[in-house]
């Protein structure tokens, strides 16, 4: 922690990209591409942005945890329950791609609780207090508490293989995911790829008009969004009605019980999946295949 608190001093241009992290959310994505590709080797780029992730995770179950003992003593509604569950699925992916499968895996538990609640009382549902959820939600804030304290350094990064793409070919590549803590860490696997623009979107519905007026060589998109679904997007962009090829590379990110998600997205041909949580590795066999097809 020293010696980061250290850099960050010397170093104006990491200042900045904190800042602008928690500023400016949409605009911190730039200057991370510039600031850390610049100043960072592999290795501190990843845990810089682990160190941001752990913190935001923690704030998030913080708030939630708040909305929970607000609703404790009353009766659960589906929209607090569709509220944990989606704050799960969220952190189940973004805690296992960052290198905590633990974690991932209780929020997954978690969800399930939220999903087996939702359908189980469909006219009458228990008072929250009665059910599992505040005790599990109390356990995640206690854990991310304890991460985010004790900071987390990765592994030596391995030595960099063979780009998929030509960096000189100048191929762009378009990433949706509502996770925004997941947009750096894809930036940087993405990078090392060779891809030398990456565009981000966070809905379905932005990305569509992103495709519009800009084409890509690759898309990299979620299967759950808010409001329209990844499969919504790549039905847009296999009838031809957006700007880059209708046979444009397309990977699914999802998790891996959605096994009708998988099936219902056969009939649209996309060209791989990228389960969560994903790593280099798992994002760079799925990349390779898609590109071969």
């Amino acid at each position: 922690m020293l010696t980061a608190a250290f850099d960050l001093v010397q170093n104006p241009a990491l200042i900045r990209i904190v800042i602008l992290i928690f500023a400016e959310p949409h605009q911190a994505h730039i200057k991370i591409s510039w600031g850390l590709e610049m100043h960072m080797s592999s290795a501190t780029q990843l845990s810089v942005l682990r160190r941001n992730f752990l913190s935001r995770a923690h704030e998030d179950i913080l708030a939630l945890r708040a909305r929970l003992d607000d609703a404790d003593d009353t009766a659960t509604s589906h929209e607090l329950l569709n509220e944990i569950a989606q704050l799960s699925h969220r952190l189940l992916g973004s805690y296992g791609s960052f290198g905590f499968p633990a974690m991932a895996r209780n929020f997954e538990l978690i969800e399930d609780v939220a999903l087996s609640q939702m359908s189980e009382y469909t006219s009458e549902l228990p008072i929250l207090a009665r059910t599992r959820l505040p005790g599990m939600i109390a356990d995640m804030v206690e854990q991310a508490s304890l991460l985010e304290n004790l900071g987390y350094e990765p592994h030596p990064v391995e030595a960099s293989h063979t780009p998929l793409v030509d960096r000189e070919d100048q191929k762009s590549i378009l990433f949706v995911d509502d996770d925004i803590a997941l947009h750096g860490l894809a930036e940087m696997f993405l990078k090392e790829e060779g891809y030398a623009a990456i565009a981000y979107e966070t809905c379905a519905k932005d990305a569509a008009d992103y495709l519009s007026h800009n084409p890509v060589d690759a898309i990299i998109c979620d299967w759950q969004l808010e409001g329209d679904t990844g499969l919504d997007l790549l039905r847009k962009l296999r009838s031809g009605g957006l700007r880059p090829s209708k046979e444009t590379p397309f990977i699914f990110m999802t998790v891996p019980s959605s096994k009708q998600a998988i099936e219902r997205a056969g009939l649209y041909r996309p060209d791989g999946y990228l389960l969560k949580p994903f790593d280099a590795q798992r994002l760079h066999g799925v990349l390779a295949r898609a590109l071969m097809n």
